[in-house]
Formats: structure tokens, sequence, C-alpha cells
């Protein structure tokens, strides 16, 4: 890939992430802490639940490589290990890079640059079943770099404006027709219809209403519990906002962090032709970003590409 085909979704105190312009990202697609307060980025080339080889987001020196025990899978084509790269920030001394889930193809003393090839990833008992192989990226104290806690905030690079426009669109979200993409036996991969995307330039994702303004959604609804949301910039509410997907509430922010928010889901549920499915998982992207369809069970569902279907968000007492 040439450098124009990358672009920043991090750019400050010389700190930069950049990713291709077909990738998609997530901060809050995950149960685990990092992800839960706004700590981590996974990265995603594709959302198959194949691997494949990766480029790097960032540039420095391998510093570290380091083989960890991990759970044992509960799918097929799993390994129980996982692997930890360490890498220096060359603009800024006081802190590193925390790379997981790829399997190094570097080694200890190389010099990587944005876009180089580093590995491949790999999928084990700390994905789920339905988790797309991706590249897990923190910002790092330089002397704290290895634990599971203690990564550095970042602020998304995304255009500021001055006047916030508040939200004046509705849209249903009791039959919401998607555009199936792709299906495997265990997701589904479509896309919402254009109204239910909102962009933060240059970031796309799904729209949200939080104290009247738009703002984007990001996480596994709602499976992770945990739902993030990424305004425009910092706000300083003074009450806590509802937060709605379209029409329906679907939780109240208890937490913000810069320009991103935290909420825990209300008791909704999602209906795929109206059969109950485990949840969606949304991702940001320079683009349209694909969502993921989970299913409880493998081939329960069976669609053609480019085929539309019904999904339907309601509440669990009115289910």
């Amino acid at each position: 890939m040439t450098k124009s085909e990358f672009y920043d979704i991090v750019n400050m105190d010389n700190v930069r992430i950049a990713i291709p312009q077909t990738s998609h990202f997530s901060v809050g697609t995950s149960p685990y802490y990092a992800h839960q307060h706004g700590l981590a980025i996974d990265i995603y080339h594709n959302l198959t639940l194949e691997n494949y080889d990766v480029i790097s987001p960032i540039s420095g020196k391998i510093l570290k490589i380091k083989t960890l025990k991990a759970p044992k899978p509960k799918f097929s084509n799993g390994v129980d290990i996982d692997y930890l790269i360490l890498v220096s920030n060359p603009s800024n001394s006081d802190i590193s890079w925390k790379i997981m889930h790829i399997k190094p193809e570097v080694k200890v003393g190389d010099q990587i640059e944005i876009g180089d090839p580093i590995g491949k990833t790999i999928r084990n008992g700390y994905f789920a079943y339905w988790s797309s192989a991706h590249l897990h990226l923190e910002i790092r104290p330089f002397n704290d770099a290895i634990r599971a806690r203690g990564g550095k905030t970042f602020s998304l690079l995304i255009e500021k404006k001055d006047k916030i426009i508040e939200s004046s669109e509705k849209f249903n979200t009791k039959q919401i027709s998607v555009e199936i993409d792709s299906i495997y036996p265990e997701i589904i991969l479509a896309r919402f219809p254009k109204i239910f995307y909102h962009k933060l330039f240059p970031i796309y994702g799904v729209k949200v209403r939080g104290n009247h303004l738009d703002c984007i959604l990001d996480g596994g609804i709602p499976h992770y519990k945990i739902g993030t949301v990424l305004f425009q910039k910092e706000l300083n509410f003074k009450t806590k906002p509802s937060i709605y997907l379209g029409s329906t509430k679907i939780g109240t922010l208890h937490e913000t962090s810069g320009q991103l928010g935290f909420f825990k889901f209300d008791k909704i549920k999602f209906l795929l032709n109206n059969k109950e499915i485990r949840g969606i998982s949304l991702y940001l992207a320079n683009f349209f970003p694909l969502i993921k369809i989970i299913p409880y069970s493998k081939n329960e569902f069976s669609f053609k590409p480019n085929s539309i279907q019904n999904l339907k968000l309601v509440l669990e007492e009115k289910f």
C-alpha cells in the first residue's frame, strides 16, 4: 500500500496512528477493561473470521516480543497462545506501543514504519466465536508497558467545529431494512440504510443521539453491556443524558473521557426476521462501516448477498 492509502485516526502529542482507507476499527467492541474505558483500539483489515497478514498502524523500533499463554478457544482453528509486541515511539521516548493478537514476522531491533508488514493475526480463547481477527493497540507509559491496565488516553482525529448542531432527525428502529453483505456460519455482515450513519470527519459510524446531539455509537449491543459513544468534541453535561438509537432509548451516559462517553445498555433485544439474536457489533471507518449480526447458533440463517432483511430493536419487557 502507498502512504496515500492510509489516513490518521490519532495524531496528537507526537502520537500517530494511521490505518488503511479500507479498514474498520473500534474502541468499544470488546468486553475487556482497556476497551470499556477508551484505552485501546482494535484495527480490522476485514471483518471475516479468517486470519490475514497485518500491516503496522504505527512507526517505531521493536523493543520486545513475548509469547503468552491464552485460554483454549471454544471454536475451531484457534490457538491457546498470544503474542505481545512492544514498539518504541520515535517521537516521544516516554511512551511505547503495545500490540497483541499478532504472530510476529518481525524481530527485536527491527525498525518498522506505518504500512510495513509485521505478522499475521491469530484468534485465541480471549476471542468469542464471533470475534473477527484484528490488531489490538494501546499507548503505554514506557515504564509500564505490559500489564493489562494502565494504558494512556487518546483522542480520535476528527474535525472540530465550534458550533454543534442539534439533531432533529429520528428513524424507526422497529423495522430496519438491512442489506446483507456476506454470510458465514457464525456471523452475518450487513449494512444499515444510509440514514442510520453519521460522519464526524473523516470517521463514519452508526448515529445515536445524546442530549439532543448527534454522535456515533461503537461497541457490541447489548452483549458487551457497555456502549461507547463518540462526540464531536469534549462536552461537559450537567445531567446524564439518555442515549437514543433512532426513537428507542438504549441507555444512559454514566461516564465521559474526552470525546468518548460510556453507558450501560437498557434491557433491549434485537430480532432478525422476528427471531431473537445475540446482538450486533458496530465499528468505525472512513466509509459507511459494516455491522456484524450475531445469531445464537451457527447456520441459523441463510440469506443471499445483497438481499434485504428485517432487523428490529425492541425493549425486553415488550418482547
